[in-house]
């Protein structure tokens, strides 16, 4: 089972753009899981832009049933506590957040709430009262901190991840624990892709592919090949993935894919037919196979 402060890492990634199929394989975590990861993103990104839009009871709702129906959620609580005094222009209780720090504390969490929230730009502000308000009008000329910005001083925010500063964290992960940076060199890998330094990305991955064979690396370097439009490269390194892993459907995908922007349907039949023999179980892919022949019949 996943500790929370594992899941919080994971949800970090998914927030600084981390495919969820690369997370996958990455980290041996289902799919499914991920996509669960990615709705509690949704819904804490939600709670923040309800204030902007309005729906700030809507927002209190679905916090409230996600809280009800699952116990990993003191990130939720924090933000259902604060959303609420926001609400109803009160100050937070500082017991109820005395005793979700507390928790955090013996859950493992070496970053606090706000730190983990501010990581993922969904802080809710405070809002002050309409007498400190006026008190600031009358005598006070500074500027209101980020936290305490009133309503209507609230403004649209653009989020954008920053890959270099996650390039940099795994750089240094890596350096202090080379033998087991398998994992870490492909998502660095795949955070240089997304950060548009492509060359740097292909260059990690096909050291990994030399050094170690790395299954990631050869799917990474084909998705990579793809994404950049040079399918005969992309190809190259998925046939020599499959020498070296016969029976891996996904590398057999990517070229199903890959084969399907170059209208070759000849290919995909192939690549069914050699997934069908890996799998015969699978009536979904039998089901694409006669699908795609009764169109090349016609």
């Amino acid at each position: 089972m996943i500790r929370l402060n594992e899941t919080e890492e994971i949800i970090r990634l998914i927030h600084n753009g981390f495919d969820l199929e690369l997370l996958s394989f990455e980290l041996d975590i289902p799919i499914e899981q991920l996509q669960e990861y990615k709705k509690r993103l949704e819904l804490r990104q939600f709670a923040k832009e309800s204030i902007k839009r309005g729906k700030i009871a809507e927002a209190i709702d679905k916090l409230n049933v996600f809280i009800e129906s699952t116990d990993s959620n003191i990130i939720e609580r924090t933000m259902l506590l604060k959303l609420k005094a926001y609400a109803n222009r009160t100050n937070v209780d500082e017991e109820d957040l005395q005793e979700i720090e507390e928790e955090r504390k013996k859950l493992g969490f070496s970053s606090s709430i706000d730190e983990i929230l501010d990581e993922l730009k969904v802080q809710i502000p405070k809002r002050k009262s309409s007498n400190i308000r006026k008190k600031e009008q009358q005598n006070i000329k500074e500027q209101p901190s980020e936290e305490e910005q009133p309503e209507e001083e609230i403004k649209e925010e653009v989020i954008k991840p920053n890959y270099e500063e996650t390039i940099n964290r795994y750089k240094t992960e890596i350096a202090s624990n080379p033998q087991k940076a398998q994992g870490k060199r492909n998502l660095l890998a795949f955070a240089y892709f997304r950060a548009g330094r492509i060359e740097e990305a292909k260059d990690e991955l096909m050291a990994l592919a030399e050094e170690t064979s790395s299954y990631m690396a050869y799917r990474q370097l084909v998705h990579i090949e793809k994404a950049e439009g040079n399918f005969e490269d992309a190809k190259l390194w998925a046939y020599e993935a499959i020498d070296k892993f016969p029976n891996s459907i996904e590398i057999r995908e990517q070229l199903i894919s890959i084969a399907r922007a170059e209208k070759d349907d000849q290919e995909i039949i192939r690549q069914l037919k050699d997934i069908i023999d890996i799998s015969p179980e699978n009536e979904r892919n039998k089901k694409r196979l006669q699908s795609i022949m009764e169109k090349e019949e016609r």
